[in-house]
């Protein structure tokens, strides 16, 4: 660290520690390296020593260690600690010890690509490798895609769209390729969860199918944040076992976190970021700040700017949106230090080396404790002492650790959670499997053993045929073309309405969330849909500048279908099973972008969708409801704010947002259950296992929906407890007094 950084960065915590909005300081000790003198082949050595490396941390000797024996490896240590040395020293010693031996790079973002890249091309220059790798996504030309696939480098780096749409179907013009396969390296695999997470799941396992007509059985590398789920995420994602490395030999500088409470001086928290930033800056210190929008970031880089008009030359916003160029030239100035301050979407999130950094503040909270590190860790690299700062927004989780500080350095970090067996995902992928190579009986990828449900359902679409021989082939050649793997259900276009393509969405938030009128974010720019065309399934939008957002209003209704598996937790049953529920947008409300005050309302005349899901529900007996009235209470608000409680707590526990959620409260009945009641569910057809989660943890997890309304001051509710920004009937009626009331009843003894 320069000289007189550390303290000026000493300065600047006292600084905040002194704050009338001070909620929490944490000083987190640094730890020493664990070194050890890993075999490592001469060649390499070398190499790796002209790039400052003389020797291994202890967890990356151990993962060599465990490659070696041929085991596949989960690494999960903290940012910073050296994982991606791990693939790359296995890769380029298989490639120096047999030039046929060929590995695949799997990164979810092209910054990431770009930054492999760099470091490949030093190691292979330093080995004297000529081809030692190549990056093939949607900007590597047809010409430099035809010379990679004819003469394969020993890495291809690659995205899961493109293992998706361009080497999976056209598998043999990669047979050279693939035949070699020896290694898979999949990084950053906590991004791969949910819906995207259970897609890339298929993809993978639909690459092995092939590598095994080549001849080849690759092993897997993973990377990871740290999640609580690392090697069942991996095993999920590959279909293989993994040994699991988590223990890190990297040093780490010490690190003030501080909590910063804007509502205790009744400040705005853009203000009060923004200020925090100006006075990091200005002292000296190498800042980053994440927003949660992508809106905001711009905002307030246009306010530190006004504010602060000398800081302009040495600060800059970080984006998608941004060309690949301007992204590259963040990151390059960043790391040079000609840059001394970025404000970020979560873009910067992932692990494109920036250099290392002394502050990072965080505008509101991430939204995980898993993401919140894995931010945190962007300042102090590589042993240096940092300070971060959370201001908290007025959420409900942002509240719930003001409140309960303690408790988020306590807490462990959520779990990812996918679902390869989710009907309509399998169903998808078992036709682009069929349609690359046979699906014949005990295979053991997609074995009709697993599968023949599905394979039965495709046969009587008319979309798969079974030969007298009992192979399954796919009646169409390419598939894959209209598979989106980063949506759920036939995706609609996004167009504007010169015809220009902005994205796709998946058919489960279309209504919500492309309806007339709507506001759709895309690279950072805002355009209002003009016109949603259902039978040609395409939203077309037109560029606005707005402070404000939209918000869908909707009517639900959950049908059970199937009880999956029942527990009681005290004095309540809890099932989980097997819903149909049916969703209509009846309107929309116009919200301020910084307050969620309501601006307008309008209505919407849309179709119903129906889709069935997997979801958990209780309910509420007799006594509890005739206790609120005694009580005076709103028992349809009380039900109403136990729901979004419920909703809002969840991400404690598995990686996953609101708008991932949805729930249904009835009062005074639900037909099925004869009484009062609540429901949970994945918005998603078919469920990826969020709920699943939360049902297997249901103690630990409505009692912090209990803390979190029982500990709010707000007479009724508030964004900090019961409102959600999503809530499809305007949030009305709300009461946290009833729902702590309900809640405290639900566990007690």
């Amino acid at each position: 660290m320069p000289t007189g950084t550390t303290e000026r960065l000493a300065a600047f915590v006292e600084r905040l520690r002194a704050r009338d909005d001070l909620a929490h300081h944490e000083h987190i000790a640094g730890a020493e390296p664990r070194l050890v003198e890993g075999a490592v082949a001469p060649p390499l050595k070398e190499a790796l020593g002209a790039l400052g490396v003389r020797a291994l941390y202890a967890h990356q000797a151990r993962a060599l260690e465990l490659l070696r024996e041929g085991r596949n490896v989960v690494v999960m240590t903290p940012t910073a600690s050296g994982k991606s040395l791990v693939y790359n020293v296995t890769v380029l010693e298989a490639a120096l010890a047999d030039a046929a031996s060929r590995a695949l790079y799997i990164f979810p973002l092209k910054g990431l690509e770009q930054d492999q890249a760099e470091t490949l091309k030093a190691l292979g220059a330093g080995l004297g490798m000529d081809n030692a790798f190549a990056i093939y996504d949607g900007d590597t030309s047809a010409y430099r895609r035809r010379k990679i696939r004819d003469n394969p480098p020993a890495v291809v780096i690659t995205n899961p769209d493109m293992l998706h749409l361009a080497l999976n179907p056209f598998h043999w013009k990669w047979a050279k390729f693939l035949g070699g396969l020896r290694y898979v390296v999949i990084d950053e695999i906590h991004t791969y969860r949910g819906v995207f997470g259970s897609h890339v799941a298929h993809v993978i396992r639909r690459l092995r199918r092939l590598a095994a007509r080549y001849g080849s059985d690759p092993r897997f590398i993973a990377c990871s944040a740290t999640i609580a789920n690392p090697a069942e995420l991996a095993r999920e994602l590959t279909g293989a076992d993994f040994e699991l490395v988590s223990h890190s030999g990297a040093g780490r500088g010490p690190r003030d976190f501080i909590f910063i409470d804007p509502s205790r001086t009744e400040t705005s928290p853009y203000t009060a970021a923004a200020g925090l930033f100006i006075d990091a800056v200005r002292s000296g210190l190498r800042t980053i700040a994440f927003t949660r929008a992508r809106k905001i970031t711009e905002l307030l880089h246009a306010w530190v700017k006004d504010r602060a008009p000398d800081l302009a030359p040495h600060m800059a916003s970080y984006r998608s949106g941004l060309l690949a160029s301007q992204r590259r030239d963040v990151e390059k100035r960043l790391f040079s230090g000609e840059l001394t301050g970025v404000i970020s979407t979560s873009a910067l999130e992932l692990g494109v080396d920036i250099g290392g950094l002394d502050v990072c503040i965080l505008v509101g909270y991430p939204g995980t404790v898993s993401s919140t590190w894995q931010r945190v860790g962007r300042a102090g690299r590589r042993g240096r002492p940092s300070a971060a700062v959370l201001v908290a927004l007025n959420d409900a989780l942002d509240r719930y650790f003001m409140r309960h500080p303690a408790e988020f350095f306590r807490r462990g970090h959520e779990a990812a959670v996918i679902d390869p067996l989710n009907p309509s995902i399998a169903r998808a992928h078992l036709l682009c499997a069929a349609a690359e190579e046979k699906i014949s009986d005990g295979e053991e990828v997609y074995g009709p053993d697993r599968f023949a449900p599905a394979l039965g359902e495709l046969e009587a679409m008319g979309l798969v045929r079974r030969s007298r021989y009992g192979n399954w082939y796919a009646r169409e050649r390419s598939p894959q073309r209209a598979l989106s793997i980063r949506g759920a259900g036939e995706p609609f276009r996004i167009l504007t309405v010169d015809g220009t393509p902005l994205g796709e969405s998946g058919g489960s938030r279309v209504f919500r969330e492309l309806h007339p009128g709507a506001v759709y974010l895309h690279g950072g720019e805002q355009y209002r849909v003009e016109v949603l065309d259902l039978d040609g399934r395409r939203a077309l939008c037109r560029p606005v500048n707005v402070d404000y957002y939209t918000s869908a209003l909707t009517e639900e209704q959950t049908d059970i279908l199937a009880v999956r598996a029942q527990k009681r937790l005290r004095s309540t049953e809890f099932s989980l099973g097997e819903l149909r529920v049916t969703e209509t947008v009846t309107g929309y409300v116009k919200k301020d972008l910084f307050t969620g005050d309501v601006i307008d309302e309008y209505g919407l005349d849309l179709p119903s969708r129906t889709f069935d899901t997997e979801g958990l529900w209780f309910a509420v007996d007799d006594d509890t409801i005739n206790g609120l009235g005694m009580r005076g209470l709103d028992a349809a608000g009380g039900l109403h704010a136990v729901e979004h409680a419920a909703i809002a707590t969840l991400p404690l526990l598995a990686l996953c947002d609101r708008m991932d959620l949805g729930g249904r409260s009835y009062y005074p009945f639900h037909p099925a259950l004869g009484g009062a009641a609540v429901f949970i569910y994945d918005g998603f057809e078919g469920g990826i296992g969020l709920v699943r989660r939360g049902y297997a943890l249901a103690e630990e997890w409505f009692e912090a929906a209990l803390s979190l309304v029982e500990e709010c001051a707000c007479e009724l509710s508030c964004p900090s407890c019961t409102q959600d920004p999503n809530c499809g009937n305007a949030n009305d009626p709300l009461d946290r007094h009833a729902a702590t009331f309900i809640l405290k009843s639900l566990l007690e003894s």
